[in-house]
């Protein structure tokens, strides 16, 4: 049975309209690991039984929602797919991003990801796997605080306050679950020397590299990434993957900027 991730809790008048409370149920099904119970949608969601039941009857009413007969579960279907399909295909960095993407997949032979700012999140748009990947847990369309991404790091180099967006994640989490003094020194590295490199969880042995596409606006506009597990990275390699992601993140520049 899925399980439904935390979600951020809008203001009470979003919150208690029909609208509101339908798209917040439509969110959790479409993030959950799985098939969920509507007790367990109307606790985590902090819903009434019955407001959830509205909201489920019209999602599937609509064709956004499905209950397995025999489990009387719930899901997502994959017109909630299908409608997020439309939107990031439409974004005009991931239209411009496709062609260079899939080259730096190429020059690399590892595995690559595009990703945004949104909010103090990072979100997924492309991930291109390696043809032998590693320990990787992210997604197209996942959502993980910036700060423990690498590419987050290196986007948030480009914001005005990092260290705010760094500390407001590192009070939203357990303590000690973000380092933030590694953190800090890692935006710093990306400002001096245009990229991060992040070992993460020592466990999955993976290495992350990352660098920011600066935007017209001073912002980043994207992050791209090159993740491979640490065995294949000597420090010769790196330098290589870094080079590669540097052209590849000037080629999004400019394809942007033509725009």
């Amino acid at each position: 049975m899925g399980r439904v991730p935390a979600m951020t809790v809008p203001p009470a008048g979003v919150v208690d309209s029909a609208l509101g409370k339908g798209l917040r149920v439509m969110e959790a099904l479409a993030t959950a690991e799985g098939p969920v119970r509507l007790s367990h949608l109307a606790a985590d969601l902090g819903l009434q039984k019955s407001s959830v039941h509205r909201a489920l009857r019209s999602l599937i009413d609509l064709g956004y929602a499905s209950q397995d007969p025999g489990t009387e579960l719930y899901t997502a279907t994959l017109k909630v797919w299908e409608l997020g399909a439309v939107v990031v295909s439409a974004l005009p960095i991931k239209r411009a991003a496709t062609t260079i993407l899939h080259e730096l997949h190429r020059s690399t032979g590892e595995t690559v990801s595009l990703s945004v700012l949104d909010g103090d999140d990072v979100l997924y748009l492309d991930k291109l796997l390696s043809p032998r990947p590693g320990g990787f847990t992210t997604r197209v369309g996942s959502r993980v605080p910036a700060p423990f991404t690498a590419a987050g790091r290196a986007m948030l180099a480009f914001e005005y306050d990092p260290d705010a967006v760094i500390e407001r994640v590192a009070s939203a989490v357990k303590p000690g679950a973000l380092d933030v003094d590694k953190a800090r020194a890692d935006v710093r590295q990306a400002r001096e020397s245009g990229f991060v490199a992040w070992h993460g969880r020592p466990e999955r042995g993976v290495v992350a590299i990352a660098v920011a596409v600066p935007g017209s606006d001073g912002r980043a506009a994207a992050g791209l990434t090159v993740s491979a597990p640490s065995r294949r990275l000597d420090e010769k390699r790196r330098d290589e993957i870094v080079d590669a992601l540097s052209t590849a993140a000037a080629g999004l520049a400019e394809a942007l900027g033509a725009r």
